[in-house]
């Protein structure tokens, strides 16, 4: 036998045995390799406490006068003084336009005068109708002549008194088109007259919103320039707009100084009424396989489930989310790489969940 059939007889008989040898592996070897437990994933986790949240709307906003008239002329003439120049603040029943009277004044004493003509008239047939010597038909017509001389001394005295256009409420002139000498008629614009205090705040709120307010509610109004001031929900739309289906609301603020102007862009801050929820990072918060907003809990036995939550308001700290129980347990650390059911290791922090991210900022 030469070497090479002797090399590969030895290599052949060690291969041989080899295989041979995994037949009779022990029990007790198998036993122990499939005793070994598997590693658990090593998560953060700490415990939330519900607390009252009172969530605050911030909505866009503007404002508004509480009323804007345009005050016109209701007779004919030429304006001869205009006392209410624009931008001066007036008060109610304050002359704005004046027009020129003419000859009224003497058409109201003509109609005085037989208006007392007609007065004696009747009163003469009533008293032949006593002594039989007068008609019902004769008595009618008295009367109607008595009513209608009436009926112009009252026009009369209206034309008179409508000679002074005037203001219906404390308030500004904002627009006044007409100056003396101009020659009016009835329905013609005189001036427009602005309410500024109350000062009108106006906003939209959408369908979702709309039920969580109610009138009279607190409000901040927060202007452009900084400047904040309270007031109260003083309206509440009861029909939505047909395009975005938001309803309009109106808030009133005091404005004694008239300081704040109408047209003024605004942020109305409102604040609902208080509910349960935890205060947790934003970073703690997941998106489900249906796509709703989740956190991952674990319990006492280190068993993982995902909860849904509904975000109810943020703040600097974080979010507030409803639908978790009063006092639970949240992975802080480790949530994106453990699912539903698993069991985990965990090491619970001696903080709460709001302040869990506090040390590294933001969770993997």
């Amino acid at each position: 036998m030469n070497n090479n059939v002797r090399v590969s007889l030895v290599i052949s008989l060690a291969i041989g045995f080899w295989f041979i040898s995994g037949l009779f592996v022990s029990p007790a070897t198998e036993s122990n390799s499939s005793a070994a437990a598997p590693k658990l994933t090593a998560v953060e986790a700490a415990w939330s406490d519900v607390q009252d949240y009172s969530p605050q709307m911030v909505l866009r906003a503007r404002t508004e006068a509480n009323r804007s008239v345009d005050v016109k002329a209701q007779i004919a003439g030429r304006i001869v003084d205009v006392p209410g120049g624009e931008g001066e603040i007036i008060k109610a029943d304050q002359t704005i336009c004046q027009i020129d009277a003419e000859d009224r004044q003497r058409r109201l004493q003509h109609a005085r005068a037989a208006l007392n003509q007609a007065d004696i008239e009747y009163r003469g047939v009533q008293k032949l109708k006593q002594g039989g010597y007068q008609s019902e038909l004769a008595i009618a017509q008295a009367r109607t002549r008595l009513e209608s001389a009436r009926a112009v001394v009252e026009r009369s005295s209206l034309d008179i008194a409508n000679l002074s256009v005037k203001a219906p409420f404390d308030g500004v002139v904002e627009r006044r088109p007409v100056e003396v000498g101009d020659f009016v008629q009835p329905g013609q614009l005189c001036a427009q007259v602005v309410e500024l205090n109350p000062l009108k705040i106006s906003a939209v709120v959408t369908e979702r919103d709309i039920g969580k307010l109610a009138l009279d509610r607190e409000v901040r109004v927060v202007l452009v320039d900084g400047n904040s001031l309270n007031g109260e929900i003083s309206y509440l739309s009861r029909q939505a707009d047909p395009v975005t289906r938001s309803f309009r609301l109106e808030a009133t603020v005091a404005n004694p100084q008239l300081r704040l102007l109408a047209g003024m862009s605004a942020s109305l801050e409102i604040t609902s009424q208080p509910v349960r929820a935890h205060l947790i990072p934003a970073s703690l918060v997941l998106l489900d396989d249906a796509g709703h907003l989740a956190v991952r809990t674990v319990d006492e036995d280190g068993v993982v489930s995902s909860v849904s939550v509904t975000n109810v308001g943020e703040d600097e700290n974080g979010v507030w989310v409803a639908g978790l129980p009063d006092s639970i347990a949240l992975i802080t650390v480790g949530q994106n790489y453990v699912t539903d059911g698993e069991r985990v290791t965990v090491a619970y922090r001696a903080d709460s969940a709001e302040d869990a991210v506090a040390d590294n900022g933001v969770l993997n």
